[in-house]
Parts: C-alpha cells; structure tokens; sequence
C-alpha cells in the first residue's frame, strides 16, 4: 500500500483520538484544522479506529489510521479516508487485500491481460468512492525490467486505467470524482444511460468523463459550461472500416513507406462531425492523420480548447518552465501523461507519471544543429561510419542530453545514443 510506509512513521511519533478540534500534521498546514463536520463522520463511519493521523491537503481531511472493519479485508488494516473539511461528507477510502482475496474476475482478468508476466506486488490497493462513479476499483501495482504500472480494475474485471507507477507517496488524491455540472449529467443521462462512470475531473475550465458504455471504454469533454465537445474512443485496427484503411493505404503515410500504427482512436465531435485519428511512427518522425468514415484523409491539428481538462498541476508546471508555451494537445499513453506544446517556435512534448511527477521533456533536433562537441564526440566513436537517421534533446529530473538514432547500412542494424551536450556518452 503506497501510504503504508508514511502512516506507520505517522503512528509511530503520534497518534491522536477522534475527539475535539485535531491539527494537521507538521507535513501539511499546521494552522489548517480538521473541522468537527469530519470528525463526527470519521468517528460514526470507523467506530473503533485507531493510531488516527489527521492531515490537510486542499479542501480535503485525511485520515491514517488502522482499523479492524474494512469491508475488503480480514483482520486490522491500514486505512486512509478523505473528507470534504467544509460540510464533512465522506469522499473516499484506501485500503489494501493480498492478490488472492481479490474477486476472481479481477485475477482472471490479470492473468489473461498483457501484463500477466509481469511481477505483482501481492498487496493491492482497494479505493471506496462517493458519489455517482464506480464505487469500488483494485489497484495492482506490477514491474517489469524497471519499468512499473498502476493497473486499475473494477470488481467484474475490466481493466479501466493503466499509469505509470507513481510511486511510494501517491495518496490517490487525484481519483476523487468531481461532481459534474447539470448539463454534463443530463448529457450523460441522454447519451450514454446504462453507462457505468469511471471518473469525472474538472481542471483547466473544463470536464473530462471516463465512463465504460456496454464495456466500451469512452472518454467525454464538456467546455465550462457544461456544453459537449468530444468524445474519444479507443479502436483496435481490425475495427477501422475498409474506407479508413483503403485511405490510409493510398497515402504518403502508408505502411509500405514505413510508417506504423502505434495507436488509432475515433472522435465524435461538435463542431468538425466524426472521424479517426491515426498516430504513426516512421524514422522520418511521427505524424498524425485524420480520416473521416468516408474516407477523406487530412492532416490532423489540434482544436483549440486542447488543454481543456489537463490538470492545474500539470499546467503549471508548464507555465512556470516553459512561459509563453501553447498547448497543443495532452493525452495518455502507455500509462504515462503526454502533452504537446509549442514553445519559442519549437514543438515539444512533456512526459508526467501516474502521480503527474515530470518525467521528461523532448524535441526533434536536426543534424546541422547538433552542438559540435557532440558531432565531434560520434565522429570519434565507433559509430563514426554510421548512417544518422534522426536526433531529439531529451530533458529530465536526472539531466539533459542529446538522443541519436544511428543505422548501419551494411547491416541494417539500428541504435539509439545518448550524448551531452559536453561530448559525454551515457550508458
């Protein structure tokens, strides 16, 4: 359980009764007290709690504690519940079972999906949510040659997110559901009725709904005023129609001139009608398309309103490192939050974890503006009679550094090379 470590250090130096007016601890706003509204919740919701730790964060009361009556567990568990600290009402609970007391349709589910090879932690993470949103998801943590996921299930076993880990102190703060405005309810009601909501998240003046439709997994954006803009599904390529495919064949980015397909999604939106968006990968770089059902190929360039529902976090992050940026466009991909901006002239993606922790930030260099320590330091390597086939300044937490795509004509083999700006290879 992510909060596990944290809560035990919390217990371990104090620990509070559920009476009186208690203070957030030294980690949080110390002047912030959790109201008594929460603290009549908690006590007739966790009768007989204990080792009780109060902090604040944001507009919610949490809870770490242990407790004997958790409905997913045998035994004390250790427990973090949120409350909203102005009217007290409960808003979620994290808890955690071991990996064979899970519902079997979440372990089939597990063991049928991609990632059955991958190693699982045994203790998985249970969240109990408010509101008009599926009220109960498992959350497996799984790794894999240092590489780690978040898998998300619901209790019948559909496997609803997949993030980057986010690492040892993620709270789930970001899993409360907001609630939706009047017109994205209504809308939801109308259009989508025997749809189960996954999440809803209002950021950046707008909505975004994850709900699954007849186990079809949609995502919904509403404008501020509740007004619909898209809504984006996921499709595999055998579902793409013949007219999709057959235009896609026929253009400058088929697959014989060496693009690939890395992921395909269908839009129904307001204003531009329905289409297909293809994302293809080729050495000459990464594009995307935009094919209508009947047909009709376009380049795809993003609307405005693109930022609509990216987290204040992970906005201001960007305005802060990258001021006067324009964002283009966010989505997610392979569990991680991706973002596209343009900024001084340059297009640039930003890359954030499950917990929107900044992981990195790249953009395409061409070979004529390769610093020249770096053309020195390949033309003193063994790859010096290389082919360069492509290069993009990478930025992270660690440092920054030029990567480079070389092939070997001879043999047709291809690498990728990490140089500093120094003329320093890394491993």
């Amino acid at each position: 359980m992510k909060t596990l470590v944290k809560s035990l250090l919390c217990a371990a130096t104090l620990v509070l009764t559920v009476t009186g007016c208690e203070k957030a601890d030294n980690n949080h706003r110390s002047d912030t007290e959790v109201s008594p509204q929460v603290l009549k919740t908690f006590a007739e919701q966790f009768p007989g709690a204990e080792n009780v730790m109060w902090s604040v964060k944001g507009n919610y009361a949490v809870a770490n504690f242990y407790w004997t009556g958790s409905r997913a567990a045998i035994g004390q568990t250790n427990c973090s519940a949120w409350f909203d600290n102005s009217d007290g009402a409960w808003s979620m609970t994290e808890t955690e079972v071991r990996f064979t007391s899970l519902p079997q349709a979440v372990k089939e589910a597990f063991e049928a999906s991609e990632y059955a090879t991958w190693q699982i932690d045994n203790e998985v993470d249970v969240l109990y949510r408010n509101g008009e949103v599926e009220p109960e998801v498992y959350v497996l943590e799984v790794k894999l040659d240092g590489r780690e996921m978040d898998l998300y299930y619901t209790p019948d076993g559909v496997l609803v997110k997949s993030l980057a880990d986010a690492g040892e102190n993620y709270d789930y703060g970001e899993f409360i559901p907001s609630a939706p405005s009047a017109g994205v309810d209504e809308y939801i009601r109308t259009h989508y009725a025997a749809a189960r909501v996954i999440d809803v998240d209002v950021e950046n003046g707008g909505t975004e709904v994850e709900l699954l439709d007849n186990g079809v997994k949609r995502e919904l954006l509403f404008d501020r005023n509740g007004a619909w803009i898209h809504t984006k599904t996921e499709v595999r390529r055998a579902e793409l129609p013949a007219a999709v495919t057959n235009a896609w064949a026929a253009s400058e980015y088929a697959e014989s001139k060496s693009y690939r397909l890395e992921e395909a999604d269908y839009f129904e939106t307001a204003a531009e009608g329905t289409f297909y968006r293809l994302e293809l990968e080729s050495r000459n770089g990464d594009v995307k398309i935009k094919i209508t059902p009947e047909g009709e190929l376009s380049p795809y360039a993003p609307t405005t309103g693109e930022s609509m529902g990216l987290s204040q976090l992970s906005e201001t992050f960007i305005r802060e490192n990258y001021p006067g940026a324009t964002i283009q466009e966010w989505d997610f991909e392979k569990g991680f939050l991706e973002v596209e901006i343009l900024h001084e002239g340059i297009k640039k993606e930003i890359v954030f974890n499950g917990s929107e922790a900044w992981i990195r930030t790249s953009w395409e260099v061409r070979q004529n503006k390769l610093p020249a320590t770096v053309i020195s330091a390949l033309e003193n390597s063994s790859y010096a009679s290389w082919e360069f086939d492509g290069a993009d300044y990478v930025q992270t937490p660690e440092g920054a550094w030029y990567e480079i795509e070389l092939e070997e004509e001879r043999s047709d083999r291809e690498v990728t090379i990490a140089v500093t700006e120094e003329g320093t290879f890394r491993n």
